[in-house]
């Protein structure tokens, strides 16, 4: 048995007391896991599987966010040793 997409979305009343934001961040999450909607529902357990597929979206939300901190290390960095160039001359 799978959690239903619009059964979330507007059948639950336990989400009417989520923060706001919170709330958003769970719709967000929600409609991306629901894109792989064909995947889990071919699995035995298919709400274990939706529960895996929201577990790889916010995995590789994650990885993103590690990839542009480290384009701003570098920037940093780079930044950093164009001012010591600068104080140099």
């Amino acid at each position: 048995m799978y959690i239903s997409f619009d059964a979330v979305l507007f059948g639950m009343d336990w989400r009417d007391e989520l923060d706001v934001q919170v709330r958003e961040e769970l719709d967000v999450l929600l409609q991306a896991v629901h894109k792989e909607k064909n995947a889990y529902l071919q699995a035995k357990s298919a709400s274990n599987a939706q529960l895996w597929c929201a577990l790889a979206v916010l995995a590789r939300r994650i990885s993103f966010l590690e990839l542009q901190l480290k384009g701003v290390d570098k920037k940093k960095k780079s930044s950093s040793g164009l001012k010591k160039a600068m104080e140099k001359l």
